[in-house]
This record gives structure tokens, sequence and C-alpha cells, in this order.
């Protein structure tokens, strides 16, 4: 087999496959024949969720652990042709590596690619967009009182996924590249500019996921178009036995590395929609921005020091001012997020738990029930349900921060007038009071 074929990846046999269609048949024939669409698009969320989880994991890791690798080679006294070895042990195993500064003069029969997680990364990705924020983008795609049509919406934030990889590939076609301190610089200009544009689109869960889903079509897109296509290229140069300018890797790597920066700001995207505190205020680009610029600060200063563990001399340090400017920017996302003092809440009168039931099920218990009557809802989301006082009342300190703190909660539901403000006052209040049962 052609060494170009080989990788992580065994294709199933196609009756395997066929199996596999089959039980997806048989899924789709249950679901409608039972009217169970809310439950079985419930299901699809958690698979889609789970196997993006799966592969970004490995994805993800093995970025950390190849520029691990690249930061901790021994570089001195290794044979001409490499550009460093290491010793490693895992697992109970001792493992030796060495890396060549283009490739050896004989290929192996086999050669592991990394890839596929990077492609169903994506794939699993925008699947999840198009189960929770495509299918319904009044749902949560949208801010509350939004005119924009669903399709249009759903055209922006594709648009912006395609714009982002153009507007990378133009900046890496330039000088930019080889200024890595120039390139973030413009590259954190550009994402702050797309988070603040989107943010007058989109809702703050909204903007938040598509600026993550940008950065993270930019590095699938880079193993697509470049990296691995890049390999290739020196495989074939290697099983012709021709050179390979070694500018030509260093250029690859850059953009490798690149991947290896967004990681960390991308993680906090796929984990931000659980926290509406940070995209529910009214500058939440800001708070996003913030955030990134802390996960790109650690991930350098894990990268400086793991090559200065290895390494006699490493011009710069450790820097670990950088682990400073990283907690400082949490502490200011803390301190822009924190819940504000209202007059209104001070001056409320004492608020009778019966009040409080009232608005809750007016407004909540469509969705946060055992069983949900809003259309969609196979179970109440995030488990939390509102049915009885015992549950409102250990809830409460929850239903202040997504009610009243952040007013994330209720989300518009059609036919549903949205919570006032009174309302709003009076939980919040009644919170301060105790939260008391009947």
């Amino acid at each position: 087999m052609n060494i170009l074929d080989q990788d992580r990846l065994r294709l199933v046999k196609w009756p395997w496959i066929l199996a596999i269609l089959a039980l997806l048949a048989l899924g789709l024939y249950l679901t409608l024949a039972n009217g169970w669409q809310a439950h079985a698009r419930e299901w699809l969320n958690l698979a889609v969720r789970w196997l993006h989880i799966i592969y970004g994991i490995a994805w993800i890791g093995a970025s950390f652990y190849f520029i691990f690798l690249e930061n901790a080679l021994e570089r001195q006294g290794v044979r001409a042709e490499l550009s460093g070895n290491i010793w490693t042990i895992h697992g109970g195993g001792i493992y030796y590596l060495e890396k060549y500064k283009t490739a050896p003069a004989q290929l192996p029969r086999y050669l592991h690619w990394f890839k596929w997680d990077a492609y169903l990364t994506w794939v699993t990705g925008f699947l999840l967009l198009i189960i929770v924020y495509y299918a319904d983008p009044r749902a949560i795609l949208l801010p509350p009182g939004s005119t924009l049509p669903g399709w249009a919406a759903i055209a922006i934030a594709i648009g912006s996924l395609v714009a982002a990889w153009l507007v990378y590939v133009g900046l890496s076609s330039t000088q930019l590249l080889y200024r890595p301190a120039l390139f973030l610089l413009v590259g954190g200009v550009l994402v702050t500019g797309a988070a603040y544009l989107l943010g007058q689109v989109f809702s703050g869960r909204g903007t938040f996921m598509h600026i993550g889903a940008m950065l993270g079509t930019i590095m699938a897109a880079n193993v697509f178009f470049v990296i691995i296509p890049s390999q290739k290229k020196l495989v074939r140069a290697a099983q012709q036995g021709q050179a390979l300018d070694p500018q030509f890797v260093a250029w690859v790597q850059f953009r490798s590395r690149h991947n290896n920066y967004l990681t960390l700001p991308v993680l906090f995207t796929m984990i931000a929609h659980h926290f509406p505190m940070t995209y529910n205020h009214g500058a939440h680009w800001l708070i996003l921005i913030a955030l990134f610029v802390a996960g790109v600060a650690v991930r350098h200063f894990i990268n400086v020091t793991e090559k200065e563990h290895h390494q006699t001399v490493v011009e710069g340090g450790a820097m670990p001012y950088l682990l400073v400017l990283a907690v400082a920017l949490l502490l200011g996302a803390f301190y822009l997020t924190a819940p504000q003092k209202s007059t209104v809440l001070q001056e409320t009168a004492p608020v009778a738990f019966a009040e409080v039931q009232s608005i809750i099920q007016n407004h909540c218990q469509m969705c946060h029930a055992a069983r949900p009557t809003q259309p969609g809802f196979a179970s109440a989301p995030g488990g939390v349900m509102l049915d009885t006082p015992e549950q409102i009342v250990g809830y409460a300190q929850k239903i202040k921060q997504v009610s009243v703190d952040t007013e994330y909660m209720p989300l518009l539901v059609p036919g549903v007038p949205p919570m006032t403000t009174e309302q709003r006052a009076k939980l919040g209040a009644w919170v301060a009071q105790g939260a008391k049962g009947p």
C-alpha cells in the first residue's frame, strides 16, 4: 500500500457501514412512528456532542504533545540529518524519538498520520451548530426581539466561518507570518472586531460560539489545506530521493504552531455556554477577548517553559509575568460580570412565595419541568425542574443568577410575554429576603 494512504483511521468495511446505516434508519422509523422528534433531537445532540469532545480531546492532545516534543528536543550532539531527539517515559515504557530535518533517507513501511481527529472535530462541531443554533435560529442564535430572518442569520453565521479562513489565508501570505508578535496583534484586533460585529447581530451565546467556530475552522482548514498536503509533499520528495527546502518545512510549522495557540481560546468557547454571566453581559465581546488573551498567554507560558526546561538558554526566560497577565484578565472579567446592586430590589416590599411561584409557572415551567410542554424539549434543560415549591426554593440562587443578575432566562417563547423588569425584581428580592417557601 502507498505510504501516503497510511494513517490512524482504519476504514470500516462496507458490511459494517451498512449495518450502522440500517440501525440509524430503524431509529428514524421509531422516531417518526411514535412522534419522538424532540426526544430524538436531544439524543442526537448528546451523541454528536460526545463525539465532538472525543475527537477534540484527541486533536488538541496531539497538538499539545507534538509542540511539547518540538520544544523539548535535545538538539546538541545529534546526527546531521536530525533536528533533535528525546527520551520519554509513559505508561511503564521508555520511548526514544528522533525528529528529522526533512525526511529520512529511507521511509518506513508504515507512517502514522494525524488528521482525522481534526476533520471529525470540525464536522461534529458544525453538526452541533445545526442542531443547537440553526435548526431554530430564534431560540438561541438571535437575541430577543431581533427582526432578522432566520435564513439571514444562518447565512451570516456560515459566512463568518468562510470569511475567517479567507482572512487568515490572506494574513499568512504576507511577511506577517514570520513576525509572530505582529501577526498575533493583527489577528487579535481582527478577532476583536469580529466579536463586536457579530455581537450586534447575534445573542451573546451565539456570538461566543461562532467566534470559537471561526477559530476552529481556521485550525481544521489549516490541517486540511496546508499541513497534510505539505506532509504529503514531504513524503513524495523522500520517495523520489529529492531534497525538500527546510524553509518550506519551517513555513508549515508556523501554521501548525498557530493551531496550538488557538486551542485554549477555542476550548473556552466550547464550555462557555454553561456560564451565561460571561456572554449575557453588555460588553460580552470584551469579556470574550480578555479570556482569549488569557488563554494565549497561558499557552505561550507553557511553550516557553518547556523550552527553558530542556535547553540551557532560552531567550526571554520562562515569562512568568504571562501568568500574572492571565490572572489579571480573569479578575477583570470577574469584576465586569459581577451582579450589579439594584435600588429596585432594595426598595421592593416583602415578596410572598405565591408571587414567585406564579412567575415561575408562567415563564419557566413550560421548559423546566419533569414533562416540558414547550415543543422541542423532551426533558428539562440542564436537568433543572421547577415543578414543586421545594424545587423552586432549592434552585433559588440559580434562578437569581440567570433571570436577575444576567437576565439570560427565560428564553422568549412564542405566545408567552417576556418576563418584565418588575417580575425580575420580585424574584431578586425574594432571594435576598431568604428565598422562603410557602
